[in-house]
C-alpha cells in the first residue's frame, strides 16, 4: 500500500499564501529565522575602497590602506576631521564597533581647496541643498572637477557641507556656482590650501579662521580603546514593559513530587535556572540564600530549577548531586530538577520579548509577579541588590516601571504599552503551538481576558490550530468556525475547517470549504491540492492529476504537490511518472516521512530494490520509532529470499506498534522459510485472531495443513 499524505492537513502549512510561491516563502521564513538570531547580510565580509583609475576600471585598495576591517559595516561620511587637507572617514556599523573614525594619514604634497556655500534663503536654502559646483583652470578650462550638495550622501550618511575638491598641482583656479533658484556666480583668485565661506548673491568669499585640531576632538581623545573595561552597567537584565504570563514549568522536587510554577501564583518568584558546573550560578545562590530570611519578608521566594545532565546550547551537560552543592552554598529557599522541556519553553518566551532567537545561557533568571505575568528576564548573575529593587519596582505606578524598561535616560516618543493587548497575547499564545506545546498555547489562550479585548479572526485561528495539535478536534471546529464568522473570506481556516471534515470523512462539507477559498482565490495552492485529494477519493483520477500539475505550475517548489501528483499516479501503476514527481517532491523536503515511504514502495513495484532500501533507510533515519519503513524493508529482505534479515525487520516493526495481521503473516511466512515451522504458525495464527478473514493467512495455513475448522 501506498501513504496518502493529506496534504491540507488538520493545522494548514503555516506562512505559505494562497498564491506565493512556497520556496520563496520558505526562503524569507529562512531569512528572518536568520535575522533572528542576530546573523546579518554581510557579516565578517572585509569593507571595500575602490580607487577610479581614470577610465581603467577600479581597483580594490582597502587591504592596502588598512580599511579592510571584517565589521559589519553600513554608513560611511566623510569630512576632513583633522583640517589637514584630505579627507578622512567616519564608518558606522551595524554591531561593535558601532563607529569607528578613519583618519587619512597619508603623505602628499598635493594641494586642495574646500567651500562651504550659504543659500539666500529665498530663491535658494540656506544649506544650498542642490547646488552645482564646477572648478577649473583658467589655462585649461576644460579640466573640470565636479560636485553637488546633498542632504544624504549612500546609506544612512550625511557627509560634510564643506565641498571638498584635491588639486594635485592646480593653480590659477576658478569655481562656477550653479545655484538651485537660478543664476550663476563664478569666483576666481583662488588659492590652493585655502577653505571659504561663499553667501549667495552677495559676491563675498571669505576665508574662515582656521581652528586648530586641539579645537575640536582630535587624534588623543578617540585613541583606540581596544583593551580598556567598559563600563558595566548600572542594573542588569531587563524590564518588560507588556508583560506576559510566564509559561508553566513543572519540575521534581527533593522529595521527587511533581510540582510547577503556578504552585507559586500569590508570590512573586524568581525562576533561575542553574547548574552545578557553572560557577556564576553557585555565587548567584550562595547570595540569595544570605538574603533568604529578607526574600521571604518581602513575601516572595526563589525557585532554582537545576539543569544537569540536560541539553544546553546544544550540549548535554554533566550531572551531579544538586541537593550537596545547595547545601554547601547555604541555599535553603525551594529547588527542583528541570525537564528538557522548560528550557525550549523559556527560549521561547525570552524569543518573544527580545525578538532574538538564541540558545539559552546559564544563568537565566526570571522575576515572575504574583500575578504569573513575566517582570524581568536576566541573563547573567542577578545581585541581590537588583533583585531586591525589581521587587520593589514590582509595586510601583506604570511610570517608574517604565522608566525601570527604559535602557537609558530620556524620553518616549511614544508609550510601548499602548498596543492592542490581546493581540499581543494571542501572538505569544501562537508561537508557543507553533513551537510544539499545544498545551501551553491553549493555556496561555484561556489566560486573555475580556477586558483586554475580543478575539479576531486571526486569534480565533490560532486557537483552532492549537486545539487540533491537542487532538480537541470538536473545540478546534469551534474556533475554526467563529474565525470563519468574523472574516468569511478568511482562506486559512477554511481550509484548516476542511481540513478535519476531510479526516473525518464529511466529504461534500470539506469541499464546500475548499471550493469557497478557491472562489476567494483561484491559484489557492492548499485548497487546490485537498479537492485533488477529495476526487482521487472518489475515484475521478484524471481530474485529480490535473489539478495537482496545475498547482505544481502555480507553485514549482511546492513539495506536497509533487508528493500528492506522484501518490495518484503510483495508485493509477503510472510507477515510472510517479518516480519523478516523488523523486522531487522528496528533493524539495528531504524530510517529508511519507513522500520516502511512497517513493521506496514505488522504486520497489519497479524491481529498483537498492535505491528502495536506500528510501526506507532514509525514514529509519529520520524517525527511528516509525515501525513502516521496517515492514517496506522485511518485504524488500524476504523478496531477496534473505529471511533472516526479513524476520529481524518485521519484529522490529511490531515492537514499535505495527501488529497487525498483515505484519504477523509476513513474519509467519518468513519464519517458514528459515524451517520455524511452529514459531510461523504461531504468528499466522496471530494475524487471524486479528483479522480472522485476513486471507493471506488462512491461505498460508491451509497449504501448511494447520488451518483448524
Amino acid at each position: 500500500m501506498f501513504f496518502w499524505r493529506r496534504v491540507a492537513p488538520l493545522i494548514p502549512e503555516e506562512g505559505l499564501k494562497p498564491t506565493a510561491t512556497p520556496g520563496y516563502m520558505r526562503n524569507f521564513r529562512d531569512l528572518n529565522d536568520q535575522v533572528s538570531r542576530g546573523k546579518s547580510f554581510s557579516g565578517y565580509e572585509r569593507n571595500a575602497l575602490f580607487l577610479n583609475r581614470a577610465g581603467n576600471g577600479f581597483s580594490d585598495v582597502g587591504a592596502i590602506l588598512g580599511v579592510d576591517f571584517d565589521d559589519d559595516a553600513r554608513a560611511v561620511a566623510t569630512i576632513d576631521w583633522d583640517r589637514d587637507g584630505d579627507l578622512d572617514m567616519w564608518v558606522a556599523n551595524r554591531t561593535a564597533p558601532q563607529v569607528r573614525l578613519l583618519r587619512n594619514n597619508q603623505t602628499s604634497t598635493n594641494a586642495f581647496v574646500a567651500f562651504r556655500l550659504i543659500g539666500n534663503g529665498q530663491t535658494t536654502n540656506r544649506d544650498a541643498i542642490g547646488a552645482r559646483l564646477t572648478l577649473s583652470r583658467k589655462s585649461e578650462p576644460s579640466s573640470q572637477q565636479i560636485r553637488t550638495i546633498h542632504a544624504g550622501d549612500g546609506f544612512l550618511a550625511q557627509s560634510s557641507r564643506w565641498v571638498h575638491f584635491g588639486l594635485g598641482e592646480a593653480e590659477d583656479l576658478e569655481l562656477s556656482i550653479r545655484w538651485p533658484g537660478g543664476g550663476t556666480e563664478t569666483l576666481s583668485d583662488l588659492q590652493a590650501g585655502k577653505r571659504y565661506t561663499v553667501s549667495q548673491g552677495q559676491g563675498l568669499v571669505s576665508e574662515p579662521a582656521l581652528a586648530s585640531s586641539s579645537n575640536s576632538l582630535g587624534a588623543t581623545e578617540l585613541a583606540s580603546s581596544a583593551g580598556a573595561e567598559a563600563p558595566k552597567p548600572e542594573r542588569s537584565g531587563f524590564w518588560v514593559a507588556n508583560q506576559v504570563p510566564f509559561p508553566k514549568l513543572e519540575c521534581t522536587d527533593p522529595e521527587g513530587v511533581v510540582r510547577s510554577t503556578s504552585d507559586f501564583l500569590g508570590k512573586p518568584v524568581l525562576v533561575n535556572l542553574w547548574a552545578t558546573w557553572c560557577a556564576p550560578c553557585l555565587g548567584e545562590l550562595r547570595e540569595l540564600g544570605e538574603h533568604a530570611d529578607e526574600l521571604r519578608s518581602m513575601g516572595a521566594t526563589v525557585l532554582a530549577l537545576n539543569v544537569d545532565g540536560l541539553n544546553v546550547d546544544g550540549v548535554a551537560s554533566t550531572r551531579s548531586d544538586p541537593k550537596r552543592v545547595l547545601a554547601r552554598a547555604g541555599y535553603d529557599l525551594p529547588w527542583g530538577i528541570a525537564r528538557q522541556d522548560n528550557l525550549a519553553k523559556v527560549e521561547i518566551l525570552i524569543e518573544y520579548l527580545t525578538s532574538r532567537r538564541s540558545s539559552l545561557s546559564i544563568p537565566t533568571s526570571i522575576l515572575v509577579d504574583a500575578k504569573g505575568n513575566t517582570a524581568a528576564v536576566y541573563l547573567e548573575p542577578v545581585s541581590w541588590e537588583q533583585l531586591k529593587t525589581d521587587l520593589a519596582t514590582l509595586n510601583e505606578s506604570p511610570a517608574v516601571t517604565l522608566k525601570r524598561a527604559s535602557a537609558r535616560a530620556g524620553r518616549w516618543f511614544a508609550d510601548p504599552r499602548q498596543i492592542d493587548l490581546a493581540s499581543y497575547l494571542g501572538d505569544y499564545a501562537t508561537l508557543y503551538g507553533m513551537n510544539g506545546f499545544p498545551e501551553e498555547s491553549q493555556r496561555l489562550y484561556d489566560l486573555i481576558r475580556p477586558e483586554e479585548g475580543l478575539l479576531t479572526a486571526r486569534e480565533f485561528y490560532n486557537q483552532a490550530k492549537s486545539a487540533a495539535q491537542q487532538g480537541q478536534l470538536e473545540k478546534a471546529i469551534e474556533f475554526y468556525q467563529n474565525a470563519i464568522r468574523i472574516d468569511p473570506e478568511y482562506g486559512r481556516a477554511l481550509t484548516g475547517l476542511g481540513a478535519i471534515f476531510l479526516n473525518q470523512k464529511r466529504i461534500d462539507e470539506a469541499q464546500a470549504l475548499f471550493e469557497k477559498a478557491i472562489s476567494i482565490d483561484p491559484n489557492h495552492a492548499t485548497a487546490l491540492i485537498n479537492l485533488a485529494t477529495i476526487e482521487q477519493m472518489r475515484g475521478e483520477v484524471e481530474s485529480a492529476v490535473a489539478r495537482l500539475k496545475r498547482v505544481i505550475t502555480i507553485n514549482p517548489e511546492y513539495h506536497e504537490a509533487y508528493l500528492s501528483l506522484g501518490f495518484v499516479l503510483a495508485a493509477m501503476r503510472e510507477y515510472d511518472e510517479a518516480i519523478q514527481y516523488m523523486e522531487k517532491g522528496v528533493e524539495l523536503n528531504p524530510k517529508s516521512l511519507i513522500g520516502q515511504l511512497n517513493l521506496a514502495k514505488a522504486y520497489g513495484a519497479k524491481g529498483r530494490l537498492e535505491e528502495s532500501e536506500a528510501a526506507y533507510r532514509r525514514v529509519v533515519a529520520l524517525d527511528p520509532k516509525m515501525p513502516y519503513p521496517h515492514y517496506g524493508l522485511g518485504n524488500l529482505q524476504a523478496m531477496q529470499k534473505d529471511h533472516g534479515a526479513a524476520v529481524a525487520s518485521y519484529r522490529k516493526a511490531i515492537s514499535l506498534g505495527a501488529r497487525n495481521a498483515a505484519t504477523l503473516t509476513k513474519l509467519g511466512l518468513s519464519l517458514v522459510a528459515l524451517g520455524d515451522k511452529e514459531p510461523g504458525i504461531a504468528s499466522l495464527e496471530n494475524a487471524l485472531e486479528i483479522d480472522p478473514e485476513y486471507p493471506s493467512a488462512k491461505r498460508a495455513l491451509q497449504d501448511l495443513g494447520a488451518l483448524s475448522e
